[in-house]
């Protein structure tokens, strides 16, 4: 069985990948804190599962974007911090949001999850989702 070489890569650990990361958390706290308005169950739950996508993202990211964060006790502490911040900001600024433990867990084990991901992207040196494959390049790879 013969596999095709893709010509896609990504260069990660760039200035670029670390503003992109940046930007993504920031989206992503942003959604979490401003309130959002009554709406109908369908979109809510499109609303709900899109933030669950960018909690995972942040994850997955942040391995990509930064080359210290190369095992997974560091993964553990991004999340923590993370999913901690971001609860712990809903609950301050009480914007129809507060503290909820059950949250947290989520989050924490969705950053988590991401960034483990991630750490066997580095390893691979490519990032595979079915036939999807691009090839990592970078200084520290």
């Amino acid at each position: 069985m013969r596999q095709s070489q893709s010509s896609l890569s990504m260069r990660v650990f760039t200035r670029g990948t670390r503003i992109a990361w940046i930007s993504l958390a920031i989206l992503t706290v942003l959604l979490e804190v401003i309130p959002i308005p009554a709406m109908s169950p369908i979109p809510f739950y499109g609303y709900c599962a899109g933030k669950a996508i960018l909690f995972l993202l942040v994850g997955y990211g942040a391995p990509l974007a930064f080359w210290r964060f190369n095992a997974l006790n560091r993964g553990i502490v991004l999340a923590a911090f993370s999913a901690c911040f971001v609860e712990t900001l809903q609950g301050l600024l009480r914007h129809g949001h507060s503290f909820h433990w059950y949250e947290l867990g989520v989050k924490l084990f969705l950053i988590l999850f991401g960034f483990a991901c991630a750490l066997n992207a580095r390893y691979d040196r490519r990032i595979s989702f079915g036939p999807f494959r691009i090839r990592l390049v970078g200084e520290h790879t």
